[in-house]
């Protein structure tokens, strides 16, 4: 794991706080790497029924590994799902000559049942991943743990709302009063501690109840906007250092320096929220890469100064405080990202 540590702020940048062994890391790579979550293997029954139904999705189930037929070109695994059917399903070659896969041992496997065209039975299967199932059950289990504290300290799931988008426009979303604790993912999860550490060291004066708030929000909107969260990090830093009172001169307000009528427009009811400002916030970062091309200056001179501007002068605008802020969500990005 990378960090980068400047003056009292140590954050991690990249990566999990410690290295799942293989096959296990493969596994949970290719699990978060699903676009949506994994079927369930209650459906088994269903997708025999009606393969066509179920074309291209996933299957997340155990199963004892039967046995292996086939030659190097083409190997097949047979894998009996626990109280379902057995099924034959092509190997991906990153497992042919595996040695802790053999017959008898028990996996978590993930299936994918391919789109063919004439799906008329549940044979067209290929095993994205596989790992003992052990050891996803152990993972699993920690973080759920993880969870489980994280709800525990800060009681969100019991006394609010979830996260929830009223629009699917890119640039007008309602942001609901709740807090996505509970659906932070894996990934989030693993670095969740090392962000909340950073924050607490931008501002001290933070209570616990803020700083998971602050943090479990950042890391859950930087990660469904597909916003890299230390620019997320970045841009908080550079508009209000974390204070979540804090207003501008010109009535911008909270962590992301909202103006009033952005903040309505993107359906904001109180921009003093930490959940509502960073989810409105990151949501507009994420409108301005899509507008830019990814381009880091544009992207924060439209933040700063507003897309007219960018358009009216074809770049960042020569005003001075829009240069210098501009410059320094640059550097203090580059920072943290370890350049």
């Amino acid at each position: 794991m990378r960090l980068w540590a400047g003056g009292a702020l140590a954050l991690a940048l990249a990566g999990p706080l410690r290295a799942a062994p293989m096959p296990l890391a493969a596994f949970l790579s290719a699990r978060r790497a699903l676009s949506s979550p994994a079927m369930a293997p209650a459906q088994l029954a269903a997708a025999q029924q009606d393969p066509a139904a179920f074309a291209g999705r996933v299957f997340e189930f155990p199963a004892t590994l039967c046995g292996l037929v086939g030659d190097d070109a083409q190997q097949m695994a047979l894998l009996s799902a626990d109280g379902g059917p057995t099924l034959s399903v092509r190997l991906p070659a990153a497992l042919r000559g595996a040695s802790w896969i053999d017959s008898g041992t028990r996996v978590r496997a993930l299936v994918l049942v391919e789109r063919t065209g004439n799906e008329q039975s549940l044979s067209n299967l290929r095993l994205l991943a596989a790992a003992p199932e052990e050891d996803v059950a152990e993972e699993d289990g920690r973080q759920a743990a993880r969870q489980a504290a994280l709800a525990r300290r800060t009681g969100y799931p019991s006394r609010s709302l979830p996260y929830r988008r009223q629009s699917s426009s890119r640039m007008t979303a309602g942001w609901g009063g709740g807090h996505p604790v509970a659906a932070l993912s894996p990934a989030a999860l693993s670095v969740y501690g090392p962000y909340r550490d950073a924050v607490r060291r931008l501002n001290p004066r933070l209570s616990e109840s803020d700083l998971d708030t602050i943090t479990t929000s950042i890391l859950f909107f930087s990660e469904r906007e597909r916003v890299d969260p230390r620019l997320t990090m970045a841009m908080i830093i550079a508009e209000s250092d974390f204070d979540i009172t804090s207003t501008s001169r010109t009535g911008a307000m909270g962590l992301g320096q909202l103006m009033p009528e952005t903040a309505r427009g993107l359906g904001v009811t109180n921009a003093y929220d930490p959940v509502q400002n960073i989810g409105a916030a990151v949501h507009l970062l994420r409108g301005h890469l899509d507008q830019y091309g990814g381009q880091l200056s544009l992207t924060m001179a439209a933040y700063n100064a507003g897309p007219g501007a960018v358009r009216k002068y074809h770049g960042v605008p020569p005003y001075r405080e829009t240069r210098r802020y501009v410059a320094r969500v640059a550097a203090l990005y580059r920072q943290l990202c370890g350049g």
